[in-house]
């Protein structure tokens, strides 16, 4: 079920995954608004910065591999460890209490949940 269909799950969590770029454009704005907190110093603004640059990375190779079948197991083990982090550290940490936040971990978590099924073969 899930591979007769995995190119349009990889576009569109690949598309909900790039959104991060709007904290590599917009750092304080977005952690404000996702964290409730606001980066203080060169060092958190440019690791804010780093951070929603990389997942923007990660959501293009998601939507690049809907298109090039020789990448997607590849992209998809990369994002699903990516993803698996992320959930871990939200919710092994108080950042659960915080609703958009917990949000992001479970839509992440569910997304690790639908790769894992198209990594297992169902």
């Amino acid at each position: 079920m899930i591979s007769s269909n995995i190119e349009a799950v990889l576009v569109v969590t690949g598309v909900l995954t790039a959104g991060a770029l709007v904290q590599f454009v917009a750092p304080s704005w977005t952690l404000r608004h996702t964290f409730g907190e606001v980066p203080s110093g060169a060092v958190s603004m440019t690791l804010a910065r780093h951070w929603g640059l990389l997942l923007f990375c990660v959501g293009a190779l998601l939507i690049y591999a809907a298109f090039h079948p020789v990448i997607r197991k590849p992209a998809v083990v990369l994002a699903s460890i990516e993803k698996a982090g992320f959930v871990a550290c939200v919710f092994s940490t108080s950042l659960r209490h915080r609703p958009i936040v917990a949000t992001m971990a479970t839509a992440d978590a569910v997304m690790v949940l639908i790769f894992g099924l198209y990594l297992s073969g169902l």
